[in-house]
């Protein structure tokens, strides 16, 4: 019995000790890139939401979703009654406001300055004769003096006939000019009542029915570029200073499960969304997926660093002050340098040849 009971308990230690033995690895030499990581979405290139300039009901939509587009293909047609009597209002008033209009007051003040230059010159003779007459003791002093005063009062007469047919011209030509401006103007804001496109591309998405009231801050369309496609990146504020343009960023796609993409960073945008507490980052793809659609979810690493033929171990296998575990269950520091999350690149510690294990960390 008690033969029994030694080779039971030595079974069980041999059993403990095969059970907590830890299968051991050594460092390879590899090639090993650092990178962030970013999320996103797909956009195209100069997409934007079209927006109408004026209140008002969408009479027609004259495009479908899907369409290509040109520049200056109408998108929608917008009815609004009183805009167009605010176009038509203007114009009367553009019109009545026109020196054509007004030539019955301009000729009027005419013939006052033709009846008061007639009668200036006439009144001018008159005094020149009796100043001579006056001086030769002909005639007397008050009809002199009359004859003076006469002359006076035709020469301010005429002068301010002169005066009051320029003033009306110059105030005729600046309210026909102010008319007509804000005639165009009202008219440019209400041009026709038909939206247009401003790029050559491909309406994306129609977001407002026939019938629906719209205004200049409600989107009515997205339409962007029907083959060139932008990545929009969200990059935490922790990792933005490490980015620069021309890096090389890995691109995984939902709708391309197990594949990767190749893209370079385009541009990073200089202020941080508060929220969110991320920098926006656009990158384009050098290496393009066969079919993309716009707003397609992406996951990124953005490649900082890399270096080949480095040493390295998975990032399993180090423990939280940079300790590893030989294989006979001694701890020593490394250096590390370059890491992603798989892999550390070890500088110094250990070499190819050490086998190392798991470490116990509770």
């Amino acid at each position: 019995m008690k033969q029994v009971k030694s080779s039971l308990f030595l079974l069980l230690i041999i059993a403990i000790g095969c059970k907590e033995k830890k299968e051991s690895i050594q460092p390879l030499v590899r090639n090993i890139s650092e990178s962030i990581y970013a999320s996103g979405n797909i956009e195209t290139e100069n997409q934007y939401q079209v927006y109408s300039n004026v209140n008002g009901i969408i009479s027609t939509i004259l495009i479908e979703e899907g369409q290509e587009v040109k520049v200056g293909t109408p998108l929608f047609q917008i009815s609004n009654y009183s805009s167009k009597i605010q176009v038509e209002t203007a114009e009367l008033t553009s019109k009545n406001a026109s020196i054509e209009n007004n030539k019955n007051k301009l000729e009027e003040l005419k013939l006052n300055l033709k009846s008061a230059k007639l009668k200036y010159r006439n009144d001018s003779l008159i005094f020149l004769r009796k100043t001579l007459l006056y001086k030769k003791n002909v005639i007397t002093q008050l009809e002199f003096e009359s004859a003076e005063l006469n002359f006076q009062n035709s020469q301010s007469n005429y002068r301010s006939a002169i005066f009051q047919f320029e003033d009306l011209l110059k105030q005729l030509k600046y309210n026909a000019k102010i008319s007509k401006n804000n005639a165009e103007q009202i008219a440019f804001n209400n041009k026709d009542f038909t939206i247009k496109s401003e790029i050559n591309g491909v309406v994306y998405s129609i977001l407002k029915k026939k019938g629906e009231f719209i205004n200049p801050q409600l989107p009515i369309a997205i339409i962007g570029s029907k083959d060139n496609f932008i990545i929009k990146l969200q990059v935490d504020e922790y990792d933005i200073i490490k980015l620069k343009k021309g890096q090389i960023a890995k691109i995984a796609l939902d709708s391309y499960k197990g594949q990767t993409f190749n893209a370079m960073i385009m541009k990073i945008y200089p202020i941080m969304n508060e929220r969110s507490k991320t920098f926006l980052v656009d990158a384009k793809f050098t290496d393009i997926p066969i079919t993309l659609y716009p707003n397609l979810s992406v996951e990124a690493n953005i490649i900082i660093k890399q270096k080949n033929e480095a040493l390295t171990i998975p990032k399993s296998y180090i423990s939280k002050n940079n300790y590893v575990t030989l294989e006979n269950g001694n701890k020593k520091m490394v250096k590390i340098g370059l890491k992603n999350y798989e892999l550390v690149e070890i500088l110094d510690g250990i070499d190819k040849n050490d086998k190392i294990i798991l470490p116990n960390e509770n």
